[in-house]
């Protein structure tokens, strides 16, 4: 009995040596294949080069650029006017101070700037810029403007244009006034803890950058797209946001806002003078009403 049990270890014993002796031979074979098959050489893996900007991203973003030849999907020429608010001469980079503007800087700085040059779409000509829509607007179409204004712009330029954004109130730059108010705002302000200094209220900084003293309600369309297309200084771009034809329809609502605020009364329908005055009688009640309460 002592004989047969032990036989019976020995057997198993071997068993298990042979099951061993297998995995260490399997294991062995095949560990420099799983070693090299583990391997990720990430760095020779294909993948997208950002070795330059790439038309179909061509703000704030980069790619591979693309063969001669190759256009992406919607590409449209750089001249087309869906996607510019830029005229042949707007596109041409030159000199980027006159040298009316050179004779007011210092010396010093003013041999820096004679031989810069203008980047493109810079506000130094009001023929820079487009003074026509791409395509014919419709009501819809200013609704759609108006939604998006509301959405993207309000914020900083205030619902009625007239640069008093709730963001502008809590810190950041405020922004111009599409209108040109005639009293209470006499100049373009910078913040709400500075005084009231610069340009006249209405009036663009872009161009008055170049020398050139223009209200927003006289530049052209093409400046407007452009600015939201590209950003201006403390304004940032929206092109990754709104696609062309809606900046278009928010540039139409830009001038709809300045319409309405500098409407002559006069030249107002009928309907609509009755209704301004119904509106003005029940402004003046409430004032009154509230007068009277603090007495």
């Amino acid at each position: 009995m002592t004989t047969l049990n032990q036989g019976k270890r020995k057997k198993e014993k071997g068993k298990r040596t042979h099951r061993l002796a297998l995995f260490l031979f399997t294991f062995a074979f095949f560990l420099p294949a799983l070693g090299s098959g583990c391997q990720q050489k990430m760095a020779e893996q294909p993948a997208v080069r950002t070795y330059g900007e790439h038309p179909a991203f061509k703000y704030n973003q980069v790619a591979r650029p693309l063969e001669v030849g190759v256009i992406y999907r919607g590409q449209r020429p750089a001249d087309d006017p869906l996607v510019t608010g830029l005229t042949a001469k707007g596109r041409t980079p030159r000199k980027a101070y006159t040298s009316e503007l050179l004779s007011k800087a210092p010396a010093d700085d003013a041999k820096i700037l004679a031989d810069m040059q203008t980047v493109t779409g810079a506000p130094d000509a009001l023929d820079n810029f487009v003074d026509k829509y791409p395509f014919e607007l419709t009501l819809d179409d200013l609704k759609t403007g108006q939604t998006k204004f509301d959405a993207f712009c309000a914020l900083c330029h205030g619902a009625a244009g007239n640069g008093l954004g709730k963001i502008a109130e809590r810190g950041f730059l405020f922004p111009p006034s599409y209108h040109i108010d005639p009293e209470g705002k006499k100049a373009d302000v910078y913040g709400s803890k500075k005084p009231e200094v610069g340009l006249p209220q209405g009036y663009s900084r872009g161009f008055g950058r170049y020398g050139i003293k223009v209200p927003l309600a006289e530049v052209p369309v093409g400046y407007i797209f452009e600015v939201i297309t590209r950003g201006y200084g403390a304004m940032p771009a929206h092109a990754s946001q709104l696609k062309p034809a809606d900046r278009w329809r928010i540039v139409a609502y830009v001038r709809a806002l300045q319409l309405s605020q500098g409407a002559a009364y006069d030249k107002l329908p009928k309907k609509t003078q009755d209704e301004m005055i119904e509106g003005l009688k029940k402004q003046a009640e409430k004032i009154e009403d509230h007068a009277a309460g603090e007495k």
